[in-house]
């Protein structure tokens, strides 16, 4: 993305600050036989215990990115299969949706293998990263943020003028009301001009199309059955599928869910609230927990009030617990992997009631749960060896990981990339922002392609001749599976360099986002919901959130999906759905509404987790895999009861 190609999408932005999107969601196509994959190293490191190509096999699918224009652009959708580890495995393998939407499996890819062990006892599992994500077409704004945080100060005082001419004319186009938001609408409306001048048609990333490729995925690798498992906004998606192509399905997990006839961004102030009366409630029914604090919702919601009007001061510090903090607090109980902060929040509304931040900060710092290490234990023969077995597995393991490091540093597009980024350090120093940019921005120009003379074109224009055959010599040696690898790696830069993309990809995020969820609420609605609430402290950051996703969603350009779209999904397809007490994201009062409509669905609550049942428990991954093996079965739930949250009693002293 060379800037002054910058400049000509801001001078379209500025000349039609507001544009409406054209077309209309096309229904769902059916699937086809005609698309075939082909295999490709893995765009990342596999786990230690895979092997890249045999247990772990890395592909891409190449689809229409319209499929009503089969013969147009083309999206290409890479996948993993990890292979079942059954001599013979079932014929319908476990096919994970990943959330956001714009996330990426793939990048983890080295993660997953633990979760899904179970399940590879009797099939295979594919992931893949869906149409715009990081590995499948990647509609990042990175590179247009960059680009612009560029221009606003680069040198060239003409530029920086420009700059502040379209930002100052963008704001007063927009709504009165949305002002304050002029700076950040900006730059969504310039990437999402920049992404549509490259070619990509942001209508066609939407779930109907997500739900098309996942299936054409599916008959592409062989399979004529598959059994589904979703998380967040994979669990839309799922919904989808068991729409459109019931017959395809023999099983559905649905983890942490968002049904479509949800109002999200109506029900979104609440999210907060929600896992802390959940979090009262459980408190509650703890018989040593309610006793020991009694009155918990009233004395929450008036701590709450005091620290409106006077935030605690820290002992030894120039800092103060504000409201803000403690909603940050119950906030973080959503991403708790040990599950371990909850359990201290009615201590530490008892203590901050009384001016003491104790354990508040040691929770908040983590100091808390840093334990003394314990005096070894004398052990016998066998126990001896078996942990001398265990110390030898972690060392290979370390050593197995180090290994794949190397050889992904080693290969030739990560060599490239390196060099042209040591190759950047050695330019002016002035110059060297604005090569940046440009090499961030290699993969957006407008209506060109991520392909080999793109680069060879962007190494052209950033480096004066003496340094570029250097470059360019390499790049006409390489494998085209190494070329869309630069590309791969670029982004991976980028999104370290700026900390957008790094959860989803933002321009696919914002095109799903603007067709699926938003046209289903508005923002009275959202603000009757926020005035509703019984500690709208908590809802103070969400309600703004909801606010910024309606404005970005009158400039970004696509069209609402169809209403038939946001209706209850009705199945009697066999369906378990994971539901977490303490999921911030998708609370409690959102995942139940999944029921409605599926008549053979059961749903399972789990204490004490946030987003993502699979993530966080071994009960979770151990019922859902009991699940899968039989779905025709209620799964044994039992486990779940060992999770319930153990919450912290005050110290005997200060009784």
């Amino acid at each position: 993305m060379k800037l002054q190609n910058l400049l000509l999408v801001v001078a379209t932005a500025i000349a039609d600050p507001i544009q409406a999107a054209s077309g209309f969601a096309a229904p769902p196509s059916p699937p086809s036989s005609l698309y075939r994959t082909t295999q490709i190293p893995c765009p990342v490191p596999v786990a230690p215990d895979e092997i890249d190509g045999k247990t772990t096999i890395c592909g891409v699918l190449t689809v229409p990115e319209n499929y009503t224009q089969p013969n147009g652009r083309k999206v290409e959708i890479t996948y993993t299969i990890f292979k079942s580890k059954s001599l013979a495995p079932q014929h319908d393998p476990l096919l994970v949706l990943h959330g956001g939407p714009g996330s990426s499996d793939i990048t983890a890819l080295s993660l997953f293998p633990p979760f899904y062990e179970p399940q590879r006892q009797t099939r295979d599992v594919i992931l893949f990263d869906q149409r715009g994500s990081r590995f499948s077409g990647d509609l990042a704004c990175s590179p247009t943020f960059i680009g612009l945080d560029t221009l606003a100060k680069d040198s060239n005082i003409q530029w920086r003028k420009q700059y502040a001419e379209f930002t100052k004319k963008f704001a007063a186009s927009l709504e009165k009301d949305l002002s304050n938001l002029a700076e950040i609408l900006s730059y969504y409306k310039v990437c999402s001009q920049l992404l549509q001048a490259h070619g990509f048609d942001l209508n066609q990333y939407n779930t109907t199309n997500n739900a098309t490729d996942a299936i054409n995925l599916a008959t592409a690798l062989g399979y004529q059955k598959v059994n589904l498992y979703g998380i967040s906004y994979g669990t839309y998606l799922a919904l989808r599928i068991m729409r459109d192509y019931p017959q395809r399905l023999r099983s559905v997990v649905l983890d942490s869910t968002i049904p479509p006839q949800v109002k999200k961004y109506v029900d979104v102030p609440r999210d907060l609230e929600v896992v802390m009366l959940n979090l009262i409630e459980d408190c509650q029914k703890d018989t040593a927990c309610n006793a020991a604090y009694p009155n918990l919702k009233a004395r929450t919601i008036a701590l709450l009030k005091t620290l409106a009007k006077k935030p605690i001061l820290i002992a030894g510090t120039h800092k103060a617990v504000s409201v803000a903090d403690f909603a940050a607090l119950v906030e973080s109980v959503n991403f708790d992997l040990d599950a371990r902060k909850a359990a201290y929040i009615p201590l530490i509304v008892s203590e901050l009631e009384r001016g003491i931040t104790t354990t508040y900060t040691g929770v908040v710092s983590g100091k808390i749960f840093l334990t003394p290490p314990t005096k070894p234990i004398l052990i016998g023969r066998s126990e001896q060896l078996l942990a001398k077995a265990d110390e030898l597995r972690e060392q290979a393991r370390k050593l197995l990981t180090e290994t794949a490091n190397l050889a992904e540093a080693n290969r030739p597009s990560q060599k490239w990339v390196q060099q042209v980024l040591t190759m950047i350090e050695t330019l002016p120093e002035k110059e060297r922002p604005n090569a940046r940019a440009n090499l961030y921005g290699v993969g957006f120009q407008t209506q060109k392609p991520r392909d080999r003379s793109v680069l060879i074109a962007s190494i052209t224009e950033i480096f004066p001749e003496n340094k570029r055959q250097a470059l360019i010599q390499p790049l006409q040696t390489m494998s085209d599976t190494e070329i869309r690898h630069v590309y791969e790696s670029i982004g991976t830069i980028f999104r370290s360099a700026l900390q957008v993309d790094v959860e989803s990809a933002e321009g696919v995020f914002r095109s799903f986002d603007c067709q699926d969820l938003v046209p289903s609420s508005d923002q009275a609605q959202t603000n009757a919901t926020f005035k509703a609430l019984e500690i709208p402290s908590l809802g103070v950051t969400r309600a703004l959130g909801a606010r910024q996703a309606y404005a970005i969603c009158q400039i970004w350009s696509v069209k609402p999906a169809p209403q038939r779209d946001r209706q209850i999904v009705k199945s009697s397809i066999p369906t378990l759905i994971l539901q977490d007490r303490y999921d911030a994201q998708t609370p409690t009062t959102v995942g139940k509404q999944a029921l409605a409509g599926l008549t053979n669905g059961t749903l399972i609550e789990f204490p004490n987790f946030g987003h993502g049942a699979l993530v966080f428990s071994q009960c979770a991954r151990d019922v859902g895999a009991a699940f899968v093996t039989n779905p025709t079965y209620s799964p044994n739930a039992a486990c779940k009861e060992a999770l319930k949250t153990k919450f912290v009693l005050p110290p005997t002293s200060s009784k």
